[in-house]
């Protein structure tokens, strides 16, 4: 992170175009199951789990007519990579025994997030890869500070009957003006209408859509506040008057028990 070096984390990389990872997971399905049908005719066991298709899934046979429906030049302009990058990847993943995807925010946090998981969970069933050892769905998600937040109320549009709430409880009059989401707050810093940014924790510069506009927008900042477990990239990017301050996270707190007398 200082130095700005890369480390290398993949054999492959594949730069999906944005929207268009559900045209990935079909193209990817579509390979597999030609694969499969080709193993098939030449006297092998085929590709696919169909004991565990037989017996923990439903709606295969409707998968199969979508995927058989859905052409090779739609899955190529949607996903925005070649058919020979998604066989390769799907080459990969039937030639594994155990498979784990792993995703993070960005396969979820748009419109199609729903059906992009749908659509991963569903290759995953197709060889049997949720339910045994080494094998399942990952989801990369937040940190301690990050699940649950919206539940207690932290949210740039707060309804009326939750601040009515939170006046009654604490005796206060909360201010009823909507804020920014991240992209309109990241707007609003690069245009000087916001001038002081607090974050607890997370890496928003580099975690949000467009990192360079994010980078310009921080350092122009009259108070950055940065409040984190870790120091991040985010941390790095000097306003005017910049403030680190640590804290510990939930698996680093010791509990406080007294002393034992001997």
């Amino acid at each position: 992170m200082l130095t700005l070096g890369a480390t290398t984390l993949a054999s492959a990389y594949h730069q999906v175009r944005v929207g268009g990872d559900t045209a990935m997971f079909k193209g990817m399905m579509k390979a597999l199951l030609a694969a499969d049908e080709m193993n098939l005719a030449t006297g092998g066991d085929g590709l696919l789990d169909r004991g565990f298709i037989a017996e923990h899934t439903i709606g295969f046979d409707a998968v199969c007519a979508d995927i058989a429906a859905t052409g090779w030049d739609e899955i190529v302009r949607r996903s925005g990579l070649t058919r020979e990058a998604i066989e390769s990847m799907a080459q990969v993943y039937w030639q594994a025994e155990r498979v784990i995807v792993c995703y993070g925010m960005g396969l979820v946090q748009h419109r199609h997030g729903t059906e992009n998981v749908q659509q991963l969970a569903n290759l995953l069933l197709m060889r049997g890869n949720i339910g045994k050892p080494g094998a399942g769905i990952c989801p990369l998600r937040g940190h301690s500070n990050v699940q649950g937040d919206r539940t207690v109320g932290i949210t740039e549009l707060p309804a009326e009957p939750f601040l009515a709430r939170l006046d009654t409880a604490f005796g206060i009059t909360s201010p009823r003006k909507h804020g920014h989401n991240a992209v309109d707050a990241l707007a609003a810093m690069r245009d000087g209408t916001a001038r002081g940014f607090i974050g607890l924790g997370g890496n928003l510069a580099v975690a949000i859509s467009d990192p360079e506009v994010a980078f310009a927008a921080f350092r122009g900042l009259d108070l950055s506040v940065q409040i984190c477990t870790k120091l991040n990239r985010t941390c790095l990017l000097t306003a005017r008057e910049s403030i680190i301050l640590p804290c510990l996270g939930r698996t680093e707190q010791t509990s406080r028990r007294p002393a034992r007398r001997l």
